[in-house]
């Protein structure tokens, strides 16, 4: 099974994503899912996110020291937690996203 954790501050912000993943179809296009925002934040954004490992087992802490770009972080990070809930509704045996905190206040 895929697992997806997302932890949020006690704004109700993204602030940590992690995947622990495999190489099913699943997996696959839950990496591709975790992994844009990185790419978003880092190419688009110019932050500097914490990344570690690569692939299906992959983790980041979000960069959040321009507090000007909130929106567009959260746009960015949202956008990748609602394609992992919809993959989640198509594929609940093979995947899992967790959340703690609480919703994002946009």
């Amino acid at each position: 099974m895929v697992e997806v954790v997302i932890e949020r501050d006690e704004g109700g912000k993204v602030a940590a994503v992690t995947l622990r993943g495999d190489d099913s179809p699943e997996g696959l296009a839950a990496a591709c899912l975790v992994e844009a925002p990185v790419l978003g934040l880092k190419d688009y954004l110019h932050l500097d996110p914490q990344v570690e490992g690569e692939g299906p087992n992959l983790a980041f802490r979000v960069d959040r020291s321009d507090f000007f770009l909130d929106r567009e972080v959260d746009a960015i990070l949202e956008t990748m937690v609602l394609g992992l809930r919809t993959l989640q509704r198509r594929r609940p045996e093979r995947l899992a996203v967790r959340e703690f905190g609480t919703s994002v206040k946009v």
